[in-house]
């Protein structure tokens, strides 16, 4: 696992999390800010699983300094392998060693079982995500 930039988070999110729309719907608002962290897992050089950890608030906790899950994306060939539990640990370590005490995502519903593993709690209903589909906001305590 190492940081990446925004620009190396685009292939992934469009083969994964936007095929067969124009890369440029995979560019973010915040990719580029300070507070922003990309994470890449790797195999030789090819990056086979992102994440991005954006700084944001959500109005369903009351705690402050929230940090967003976004953009989580493992390659096709590479899924069920652990790739994504790691990218996820990783994170949580490196936002712990910050302070910081939320991580957040919208969680596709496919994908809910995954983060229930992982110890996130629902804690929204379900909503639409347009163009993607149906997602649940879910979160975990770091502290």
């Amino acid at each position: 696992m190492r940081y990446i930039s925004a620009e190396e988070t685009l292939e992934l999110r469009q083969n994964v999390l936007r095929l067969g729309k124009p890369q440029s719907s995979c560019i973010w608002k915040g990719d580029n800010l300070k507070s922003t962290m990309h994470i890449g897992a790797f195999v030789d050089s090819k990056c086979i699983g992102i994440l991005s950890l954006f700084e944001a608030n959500t109005d369903e906790l009351s705690e402050t300094k929230h940090y967003q899950l976004r953009g989580m994306a493992v390659d096709l060939e590479y899924r069920g392998k652990g790739i994504g539990k790691q990218l996820v640990n990783f994170s949580e370590h490196e936002l712990k060693a910050l302070g910081i005490r939320v991580l957040w995502c919208n969680a596709r519903i496919s994908a809910g079982e995954f983060y229930s593993k992982l110890d996130f709690k629902v804690i929204s209903k379900e909503f639409i995500v347009p163009d993607v589909g149906p997602h649940y906001k879910m979160s975990k305590s770091l502290i």
